[in-house]
Protein backbone atom coordinates (compact mmCIF):
# COMPACT_ATOMS: atom_id res chain seq x y z
CA UNK A 1 0.00 0.00 0.00
CA UNK A 2 1.14 3.31 -0.80
CA UNK A 3 2.00 6.73 1.89
CA UNK A 4 -0.93 8.33 -0.19
CA UNK A 5 -3.08 5.16 0.11
CA UNK A 6 -2.36 5.15 4.17
CA UNK A 7 -3.27 8.29 4.28
CA UNK A 8 -6.17 7.89 2.72
CA UNK A 9 -7.57 5.18 4.94
CA UNK A 10 -6.12 5.91 8.14
CA UNK A 11 -5.47 9.50 8.24
CA UNK A 12 -2.15 11.69 8.92
CA UNK A 13 -1.80 10.08 12.17
CA UNK A 14 -0.91 6.60 9.96
CA UNK A 15 2.03 8.14 7.84
CA UNK A 16 3.33 9.32 11.40
CA UNK A 17 3.75 6.11 12.24
CA UNK A 18 4.77 4.29 8.90
CA UNK A 19 7.35 7.20 8.78
CA UNK A 20 8.74 6.17 12.06
CA UNK A 21 8.68 2.56 12.10
CA UNK A 22 10.02 2.68 8.10
CA UNK A 23 12.99 4.68 10.41
CA UNK A 24 13.35 2.11 13.02
CA UNK A 25 14.08 -0.40 10.04
CA UNK A 26 16.45 1.73 8.42
CA UNK A 27 18.34 2.76 11.38
CA UNK A 28 18.46 -1.00 12.89
CA UNK A 29 19.51 -2.28 9.61
CA UNK A 30 22.20 0.48 8.08
CA UNK A 31 25.67 0.49 8.93
CA UNK A 32 26.15 3.81 7.01
CA UNK A 33 25.98 7.37 8.18
CA UNK A 34 24.40 10.31 7.05
CA UNK A 35 20.79 10.71 6.77
CA UNK A 36 18.21 8.05 5.62
CA UNK A 37 15.42 8.57 3.67
CA UNK A 38 12.95 8.22 6.40
CA UNK A 39 14.45 10.89 8.08
CA UNK A 40 13.35 13.07 5.58
CA UNK A 41 9.95 11.66 5.52
CA UNK A 42 10.07 12.31 9.34
CA UNK A 43 10.69 15.72 9.61
CA UNK A 44 11.59 17.51 12.99
CA UNK A 45 13.07 14.77 14.54
CA UNK A 46 16.44 13.71 14.59
CA UNK A 47 17.78 10.03 14.63
CA UNK A 48 19.63 9.31 17.95
CA UNK A 49 22.12 6.22 16.51
CA UNK A 50 22.45 4.30 12.92
CA UNK A 51 22.10 0.97 15.35
CA UNK A 52 21.11 -1.11 17.87
CA UNK A 53 18.87 0.61 20.67
CA UNK A 54 19.93 4.03 19.93
CA UNK A 55 18.47 3.46 15.89
CA UNK A 56 14.73 3.17 17.86
CA UNK A 57 15.59 6.73 19.53
CA UNK A 58 14.45 10.24 17.98
CA UNK A 59 14.55 13.44 19.49
CA UNK A 60 13.10 17.20 18.41
CA UNK A 61 16.12 19.49 18.40
CA UNK A 62 13.86 22.22 18.04
CA UNK A 63 11.68 21.77 21.19
CA UNK A 64 14.53 21.14 24.13
CA UNK A 65 13.95 23.25 26.66
CA UNK A 66 15.41 24.53 29.83
CA UNK A 67 13.98 22.68 33.46
CA UNK A 68 16.25 24.30 36.23
CA UNK A 69 19.94 23.02 35.54
CA UNK A 70 19.01 20.85 33.24
CA UNK A 71 17.12 19.94 29.46
CA UNK A 72 13.58 18.59 28.26
CA UNK A 73 13.83 16.23 25.36
CA UNK A 74 10.23 15.54 23.63
CA UNK A 75 11.47 11.55 22.10
CA UNK A 76 9.76 9.23 20.03
CA UNK A 77 10.57 5.49 20.34
CA UNK A 78 9.70 3.20 17.63
CA UNK A 79 8.27 -0.42 18.47
CA UNK A 80 7.33 -3.46 15.62
CA UNK A 81 3.90 -2.50 15.98
CA UNK A 82 4.39 1.42 16.87
CA UNK A 83 5.64 3.94 19.02
CA UNK A 84 5.78 5.75 22.16
CA UNK A 85 6.40 9.54 22.57
CA UNK A 86 7.23 10.73 25.89
CA UNK A 87 9.85 13.50 27.26
CA UNK A 88 13.07 13.17 28.89
CA UNK A 89 14.63 15.16 31.44
CA UNK A 90 18.26 15.27 31.68
CA UNK A 91 20.89 17.02 33.44
CA UNK A 92 23.31 16.35 30.35
CA UNK A 93 25.83 14.74 32.51
CA UNK A 94 24.50 11.08 33.99
CA UNK A 95 20.72 10.89 34.63
CA UNK A 96 17.95 11.69 33.25
CA UNK A 97 13.95 11.23 33.73
CA UNK A 98 11.90 9.28 31.65
CA UNK A 99 8.43 10.96 31.87
CA UNK A 100 5.38 9.21 31.53
CA UNK A 101 4.08 9.26 27.99
CA UNK A 102 1.49 7.65 25.52
CA UNK A 103 2.05 4.40 23.00
CA UNK A 104 0.56 4.10 19.87
CA UNK A 105 -0.62 1.29 17.64
CA UNK A 106 0.01 1.04 14.10
CA UNK A 107 -2.87 2.83 13.01
CA UNK A 108 -1.78 5.86 14.85
CA UNK A 109 -4.68 5.51 17.37
CA UNK A 110 -3.33 5.81 21.41
CA UNK A 111 -3.54 2.22 22.87
CA UNK A 112 -1.81 3.27 26.50
CA UNK A 113 0.21 4.98 28.76
CA UNK A 114 3.78 4.42 28.18
CA UNK A 115 4.98 4.56 31.87
CA UNK A 116 7.58 6.23 33.25
CA UNK A 117 10.39 6.39 36.23
CA UNK A 118 9.52 7.81 39.57
CA UNK A 119 12.69 9.81 40.09
CA UNK A 120 16.32 9.97 38.07
CA UNK A 121 18.16 7.49 36.86
CA UNK A 122 21.37 7.24 35.69
CA UNK A 123 21.36 7.52 31.90
CA UNK A 124 23.38 4.20 31.82
CA UNK A 125 20.53 2.26 32.94
CA UNK A 126 18.48 2.71 30.17
CA UNK A 127 19.40 1.27 26.54
CA UNK A 128 19.92 3.94 23.88
CA UNK A 129 19.64 6.67 26.66
CA UNK A 130 23.11 7.77 27.30
CA UNK A 131 23.01 8.34 23.43
CA UNK A 132 20.31 10.23 23.66
CA UNK A 133 21.45 12.44 26.30
CA UNK A 134 24.81 13.06 24.48
CA UNK A 135 22.94 13.78 21.05
CA UNK A 136 20.48 15.99 22.60
CA UNK A 137 23.08 17.72 25.58
CA UNK A 138 25.41 18.25 22.16
CA UNK A 139 22.51 20.67 20.91
CA UNK A 140 21.46 22.20 23.93
CA UNK A 141 24.82 23.19 25.27
CA UNK A 142 26.03 24.78 21.85
CA UNK A 143 23.23 27.46 23.02
CA UNK A 144 24.29 27.77 26.49
CA UNK A 145 26.46 30.75 26.25
CA UNK A 146 27.98 34.07 28.26
CA UNK A 147 27.90 37.45 26.32
CA UNK A 148 31.05 39.70 26.28
CA UNK A 149 33.02 39.04 29.22
CA UNK A 150 32.70 36.26 31.79
CA UNK A 151 31.19 36.93 35.09
CA UNK A 152 30.55 34.84 37.82
CA UNK A 153 26.89 35.43 38.06
CA UNK A 154 26.04 34.65 34.69
CA UNK A 155 27.81 31.49 34.86
CA UNK A 156 26.12 30.20 38.09
CA UNK A 157 22.33 30.87 36.41
CA UNK A 158 23.52 29.82 33.35
CA UNK A 159 24.53 26.20 35.12
CA UNK A 160 22.53 25.90 38.03
CA UNK A 161 19.43 28.24 38.23
CA UNK A 162 18.47 31.56 39.16
CA UNK A 163 20.98 34.05 40.82
CA UNK A 164 20.66 35.89 44.18
CA UNK A 165 22.47 38.75 44.29
CA UNK A 166 22.27 39.57 47.73
CA UNK A 167 23.24 36.13 48.63
CA UNK A 168 25.86 35.69 45.63
CA UNK A 169 24.37 32.15 45.11
CA UNK A 170 22.55 30.41 42.46
CA UNK A 171 19.62 27.83 43.35
CA UNK A 172 20.08 24.68 42.62
CA UNK A 173 16.40 22.67 42.86
CA UNK A 174 17.44 19.61 40.70
CA UNK A 175 20.27 18.38 42.18
CA UNK A 176 20.61 14.50 42.18
CA UNK A 177 23.73 14.00 45.00
CA UNK A 178 25.78 10.41 43.76
CA UNK A 179 24.95 7.56 46.14
CA UNK A 180 28.53 6.61 46.30
CA UNK A 181 30.14 10.12 46.39
CA UNK A 182 32.14 9.91 49.86
CA UNK A 183 30.74 12.15 52.67
CA UNK A 184 27.94 12.72 51.38
CA UNK A 185 26.08 12.40 54.45
CA UNK A 186 28.14 15.85 55.73
CA UNK A 187 26.64 17.83 53.39
CA UNK A 188 22.97 17.55 55.11
CA UNK A 189 21.45 17.56 52.27
CA UNK A 190 17.38 17.21 51.84
CA UNK A 191 15.41 16.53 49.04
CA UNK A 192 12.77 19.23 49.64
CA UNK A 193 15.43 21.99 49.54
CA UNK A 194 17.75 23.64 47.10
CA UNK A 195 21.28 23.67 47.15
CA UNK A 196 22.77 27.39 47.35
CA UNK A 197 26.02 27.72 44.71
CA UNK A 198 28.46 29.96 45.00
CA UNK A 199 31.81 30.87 42.62
CA UNK A 200 35.13 30.16 45.00
CA UNK A 201 37.80 30.63 42.38
CA UNK A 202 38.05 31.38 38.79
CA UNK A 203 41.28 30.48 36.49
CA UNK A 204 42.53 31.39 33.16
CA UNK A 205 44.43 28.50 30.70
CA UNK A 206 44.89 27.54 27.33
CA UNK A 207 43.81 24.19 25.53
CA UNK A 208 43.90 22.97 22.65
CA UNK A 209 44.87 26.30 21.01
CA UNK A 210 41.44 27.63 22.68
CA UNK A 211 41.33 30.10 25.90
CA UNK A 212 38.83 28.65 28.79
CA UNK A 213 38.14 29.87 31.52
CA UNK A 214 37.55 27.56 35.25
CA UNK A 215 34.80 28.23 37.30
CA UNK A 216 34.95 26.44 41.04
CA UNK A 217 32.08 26.03 43.06
CA UNK A 218 31.11 25.16 46.41
CA UNK A 219 26.98 24.23 47.27
CA UNK A 220 25.68 23.87 50.30
CA UNK A 221 21.90 23.47 51.69
CA UNK A 222 19.20 26.14 51.92
CA UNK A 223 20.20 26.97 55.38
CA UNK A 224 22.80 24.69 55.94
CA UNK A 225 26.38 24.67 56.73
CA UNK A 226 26.93 24.01 60.62
CA UNK A 227 30.25 23.68 61.79
CA UNK A 228 30.61 19.71 60.84
CA UNK A 229 28.98 19.77 57.33
CA UNK A 230 30.79 19.77 53.77
CA UNK A 231 30.51 21.50 50.98
CA UNK A 232 30.23 20.23 47.83
CA UNK A 233 33.11 21.05 45.39
CA UNK A 234 31.70 21.50 41.55
CA UNK A 235 34.35 22.67 38.51
CA UNK A 236 33.19 24.04 35.50
CA UNK A 237 35.24 24.90 32.35
CA UNK A 238 34.00 27.22 29.84
CA UNK A 239 35.79 28.04 26.53
CA UNK A 240 36.16 31.01 24.29
CA UNK A 241 33.35 31.00 21.30
CA UNK A 242 33.93 34.49 19.45
CA UNK A 243 32.46 37.24 21.66
CA UNK A 244 30.62 34.55 23.63
CA UNK A 245 31.21 31.65 26.22
CA UNK A 246 30.21 28.42 25.80
CA UNK A 247 29.90 25.30 28.04
CA UNK A 248 32.91 22.99 27.99
CA UNK A 249 32.25 20.80 30.50
CA UNK A 250 30.31 20.76 34.22
CA UNK A 251 31.42 18.62 36.64
CA UNK A 252 29.15 19.28 40.18
CA UNK A 253 30.06 16.61 42.40
CA UNK A 254 33.61 16.66 42.18
CA UNK A 255 33.94 16.30 46.40
CA UNK A 256 31.97 16.15 49.42
CA UNK A 257 34.96 18.04 51.70
CA UNK A 258 35.38 20.82 54.06
CA UNK A 259 33.68 22.12 57.25
CA UNK A 260 31.09 24.65 58.24
CA UNK A 261 29.79 24.71 54.73
CA UNK A 262 32.98 25.62 52.91
CA UNK A 263 34.99 22.89 50.94
CA UNK A 264 38.27 24.72 51.33
CA UNK A 265 40.15 28.18 51.77
CA UNK A 266 42.35 28.00 48.85
CA UNK A 267 42.54 26.94 45.22
CA UNK A 268 45.08 26.81 42.70
CA UNK A 269 45.03 25.44 38.67
CA UNK A 270 47.98 23.85 37.89
CA UNK A 271 49.94 22.07 35.04
CA UNK A 272 49.78 17.99 36.27
CA UNK A 273 51.38 16.70 33.02
CA UNK A 274 52.47 17.80 29.83
CA UNK A 275 49.06 18.48 28.36
CA UNK A 276 46.56 18.21 31.34
CA UNK A 277 45.68 20.04 34.83
CA UNK A 278 45.23 19.69 38.19
CA UNK A 279 42.50 21.87 40.80
CA UNK A 280 44.91 21.91 44.46
CA UNK A 281 42.24 22.92 46.95
CA UNK A 282 43.84 23.92 50.58
CA UNK A 283 41.76 23.84 53.72
CA UNK A 284 41.82 24.53 57.36
CA UNK A 285 40.23 22.94 60.46
CA UNK A 286 39.64 22.01 64.02
CA UNK A 287 39.91 19.23 65.57
CA UNK A 288 40.26 18.91 69.54
CA UNK A 289 41.08 22.45 69.70
CA UNK A 290 43.71 21.96 67.59
CA UNK A 291 44.72 23.50 63.69
CA UNK A 292 44.75 21.02 60.97
CA UNK A 293 45.53 21.49 57.53
CA UNK A 294 44.81 19.73 54.48
CA UNK A 295 45.90 19.90 50.95
CA UNK A 296 43.69 18.02 48.30
CA UNK A 297 44.97 17.92 44.86
CA UNK A 298 42.35 16.76 42.19
CA UNK A 299 43.18 15.77 38.41
CA UNK A 300 41.20 16.62 35.08
CA UNK A 301 40.97 14.54 32.58
CA UNK A 302 40.51 14.62 29.14
CA UNK A 303 36.30 14.29 29.51
CA UNK A 304 36.53 17.71 31.85
CA UNK A 305 35.94 15.38 35.09
CA UNK A 306 38.26 15.28 38.07
CA UNK A 307 39.52 12.33 40.17
CA UNK A 308 40.99 12.93 43.79
CA UNK A 309 44.89 12.07 43.31
CA UNK A 310 46.42 12.85 46.25
CA UNK A 311 45.18 13.97 50.30
CA UNK A 312 47.63 15.23 52.67
CA UNK A 313 47.94 16.96 55.82
CA UNK A 314 48.10 17.10 59.23
CA UNK A 315 46.91 18.13 62.73
CA UNK A 316 49.18 20.39 65.19
CA UNK A 317 50.02 19.01 68.46
CA UNK A 318 49.54 21.90 70.57
CA UNK A 319 47.23 25.40 70.43
CA UNK A 320 50.55 27.35 70.28
CA UNK A 321 51.78 25.28 66.95
CA UNK A 322 50.63 26.69 63.79
CA UNK A 323 50.70 24.51 60.22
CA UNK A 324 50.56 25.20 56.72
CA UNK A 325 50.46 23.33 53.57
CA UNK A 326 52.08 24.85 50.23
CA UNK A 327 51.76 22.22 47.03
CA UNK A 328 53.32 22.00 44.00
CA UNK A 329 53.51 19.87 40.99
CA UNK A 330 56.52 19.52 39.69
CA UNK A 331 58.21 17.99 36.19
CA UNK A 332 59.73 14.34 36.77
CA UNK A 333 60.18 11.57 35.02
CA UNK A 334 57.01 10.78 34.02
CA UNK A 335 55.48 13.92 31.84
CA UNK A 336 52.15 13.15 31.30
CA UNK A 337 51.95 13.13 35.19
CA UNK A 338 53.92 15.09 37.18
CA UNK A 339 55.29 14.88 40.49
CA UNK A 340 53.28 15.99 43.58
CA UNK A 341 55.58 17.75 45.74
CA UNK A 342 53.59 18.84 49.87
CA UNK A 343 55.60 20.97 51.89
CA UNK A 344 54.02 21.11 55.72
CA UNK A 345 55.35 23.70 57.80
CA UNK A 346 54.93 23.58 61.84
CA UNK A 347 55.72 26.50 63.69
CA UNK A 348 55.94 27.55 67.00
CA UNK A 349 56.40 30.80 68.97
CA UNK A 350 60.25 31.11 69.90
CA UNK A 351 61.05 27.64 68.05
CA UNK A 352 62.94 26.97 64.99
CA UNK A 353 60.68 26.27 62.07
CA UNK A 354 60.08 23.03 60.89
CA UNK A 355 59.19 21.92 57.01
CA UNK A 356 57.93 17.97 56.02
CA UNK A 357 58.39 17.19 52.63
CA UNK A 358 55.96 14.93 50.86
CA UNK A 359 56.25 13.67 47.39
CA UNK A 360 53.73 11.36 45.63
CA UNK A 361 54.44 10.13 41.95
CA UNK A 362 52.62 8.40 39.38
CA UNK A 363 52.71 4.51 39.96
CA UNK A 364 50.67 1.94 37.70
CA UNK A 365 47.40 4.21 37.35
CA UNK A 366 47.42 6.19 41.00
CA UNK A 367 49.77 8.52 42.79
CA UNK A 368 51.78 6.45 45.36
CA UNK A 369 54.27 8.58 47.98
CA UNK A 370 57.87 8.17 47.38
CA UNK A 371 58.73 10.40 50.65
CA UNK A 372 57.64 11.34 53.59
CA UNK A 373 59.37 13.24 56.13
CA UNK A 374 58.06 12.63 59.59
CA UNK A 375 56.27 15.86 61.94
CA UNK A 376 58.58 17.18 64.53
CA UNK A 377 59.67 14.68 67.15
CA UNK A 378 59.48 17.39 69.91
CA UNK A 379 58.13 20.79 70.01
CA UNK A 380 58.25 22.93 72.98
CA UNK A 381 55.22 25.81 74.20
CA UNK A 382 56.26 29.02 75.44
CA UNK A 383 55.90 28.37 79.05
CA UNK A 384 58.71 25.84 78.53
CA UNK A 385 56.32 22.11 78.59
CA UNK A 386 56.71 19.74 76.17
CA UNK A 387 53.43 19.39 73.87
CA UNK A 388 53.97 16.25 73.90
CA UNK A 389 53.83 15.95 77.64
CA UNK A 390 50.99 15.64 80.20
CA UNK A 391 49.82 19.37 81.59
CA UNK A 392 47.46 19.54 84.53
CA UNK A 393 44.76 22.33 84.03
CA UNK A 394 42.36 22.83 87.15
CA UNK A 395 38.78 22.55 85.49
CA UNK A 396 36.81 22.68 88.06
CA UNK A 397 37.12 26.33 89.11
CA UNK A 398 35.35 28.15 86.64
CA UNK A 399 36.56 31.12 84.56
CA UNK A 400 36.16 34.65 86.74
CA UNK A 401 36.28 38.08 85.78
CA UNK A 402 36.57 41.49 87.95
CA UNK A 403 34.55 44.52 87.12
CA UNK A 404 34.73 47.19 90.02
CA UNK A 405 36.46 45.01 92.11
CA UNK A 406 33.61 41.97 92.59
CA UNK A 407 33.99 38.67 90.93
CA UNK A 408 31.30 37.51 88.22
CA UNK A 409 29.22 34.53 87.51
CA UNK A 410 31.53 31.47 85.55
CA UNK A 411 31.24 32.03 82.00
CA UNK A 412 32.92 29.13 80.74
CA UNK A 413 35.20 26.22 81.30
CA UNK A 414 38.88 25.48 80.59
CA UNK A 415 39.08 23.12 77.66
CA UNK A 416 41.23 22.35 75.29
CA UNK A 417 40.12 24.34 72.41
CA UNK A 418 38.74 28.44 72.81
CA UNK A 419 35.66 28.54 73.98
CA UNK A 420 35.16 32.49 72.27
CA UNK A 421 35.00 30.66 69.27
CA UNK A 422 32.37 27.85 69.99
CA UNK A 423 29.84 27.55 67.36
CA UNK A 424 28.42 24.40 67.88
CA UNK A 425 25.53 22.95 70.35
CA UNK A 426 28.44 20.28 71.18
CA UNK A 427 30.88 22.76 71.78
CA UNK A 428 29.06 25.75 74.08
CA UNK A 429 27.88 22.67 76.18
CA UNK A 430 31.43 21.21 76.82
CA UNK A 431 32.52 25.06 77.72
CA UNK A 432 29.91 25.26 79.98
CA UNK A 433 30.16 22.17 82.03
CA UNK A 434 33.01 21.29 84.62
CA UNK A 435 32.86 17.48 83.99
CA UNK A 436 32.18 17.88 80.10
CA UNK A 437 35.33 20.37 80.20
CA UNK A 438 37.40 18.52 82.09
CA UNK A 439 36.86 15.42 79.71
CA UNK A 440 37.85 17.19 76.47
CA UNK A 441 41.08 18.29 78.49
CA UNK A 442 42.04 14.76 79.67
CA UNK A 443 41.47 13.20 76.06
CA UNK A 444 43.28 15.90 74.46
CA UNK A 445 46.35 14.72 76.42
CA UNK A 446 45.23 10.84 75.08
CA UNK A 447 45.20 12.23 71.64
CA UNK A 448 48.62 13.52 71.43
CA UNK A 449 49.66 10.45 72.95
CA UNK A 450 47.89 8.21 70.07
CA UNK A 451 49.18 10.83 67.75
CA UNK A 452 52.42 10.05 68.07
CA UNK A 453 52.53 6.84 68.41
CA UNK A 454 50.77 6.14 64.96
CA UNK A 455 52.76 6.01 61.39
CA UNK A 456 50.01 6.36 59.21
CA UNK A 457 48.88 9.77 59.71
CA UNK A 458 46.29 9.67 57.11
CA UNK A 459 44.65 7.22 58.46
CA UNK A 460 44.85 9.02 61.91
CA UNK A 461 43.93 11.90 60.26
CA UNK A 462 40.28 10.76 58.87
CA UNK A 463 39.64 8.91 62.08
CA UNK A 464 39.36 11.90 64.20
CA UNK A 465 37.64 13.93 61.56
CA UNK A 466 34.83 10.76 61.80
CA UNK A 467 34.94 10.57 65.00
CA UNK A 468 34.96 14.45 65.58
CA UNK A 469 31.90 14.97 62.83
CA UNK A 470 29.88 12.38 64.69
CA UNK A 471 29.83 14.31 67.49
CA UNK A 472 29.23 17.41 66.24
CA UNK A 473 26.32 16.29 64.12
CA UNK A 474 24.91 13.90 66.81
CA UNK A 475 25.47 14.91 70.61
CA UNK A 476 22.80 17.90 71.45
CA UNK A 477 23.23 17.02 75.07
CA UNK A 478 25.26 16.02 78.34
CA UNK A 479 24.46 12.59 78.13
CA UNK A 480 25.93 11.71 74.64
CA UNK A 481 28.87 14.09 74.94
CA UNK A 482 29.89 11.57 77.97
CA UNK A 483 29.57 8.73 76.18
CA UNK A 484 31.75 10.04 73.57
CA UNK A 485 34.28 10.94 75.49
CA UNK A 486 34.21 7.68 77.12
CA UNK A 487 34.41 6.47 74.30
CA UNK A 488 37.34 7.91 72.12
CA UNK A 489 39.51 7.70 75.12
CA UNK A 490 39.48 4.15 75.16
CA UNK A 491 39.87 4.01 71.53
CA UNK A 492 42.53 6.41 71.58
CA UNK A 493 44.04 4.91 74.14
CA UNK A 494 44.60 1.94 72.62
CA UNK A 495 45.81 3.60 69.41
CA UNK A 496 48.30 4.70 71.79
CA UNK A 497 49.47 1.40 72.80
CA UNK A 498 49.68 -0.04 69.82
CA UNK A 499 50.21 2.91 67.28
CA UNK A 500 47.41 0.65 64.51
CA UNK A 501 44.41 3.17 63.70
CA UNK A 502 41.02 1.73 64.86
CA UNK A 503 37.63 2.75 63.51
CA UNK A 504 35.66 2.57 66.42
Amino acid sequence: MSALARVRRYGASALFVWAALALAACGKNSSTGGETSSAKQFPGFQQVGQSGDAAQLWFNPASISRSGSGYVVETLKSFPQGYARFSVVTNCRDSILRRAGTQYGADGTAQQTYPGNDAAVSAKSEPGMSELMSAACSIAMASRAIGGEFNIPAALELLYGPYDYSSKTASWQDAVIPPDLPWRDNLQAATDKALLVSGVATFDFSEDGKKKKVLVTNAVPEGGGCHACTGLLGVAVFVKDGDKWTVDSNHPYVASMGESGSVGSGFEWVPSGDNSYALVVNGEDGHQGYQTVTTTVFVRAKDGSLSQAVDDGDTAVSEQELLSAQTSLVKGKNAAHYDVKVALTYQIPSQATYVAEHVYQFVNGKYVAVKKDGPPKYVQSNDGTSANSSQSTDVTAPAMSSTSGSLQPPTTYATSFDCTKARSDAEHLICGDPELANADIQLAAVFLRAKAAVTDQAAFRERVRQQWNYREQSCHDKECLMRWYVGQKIALSQIAQTGRVTTN
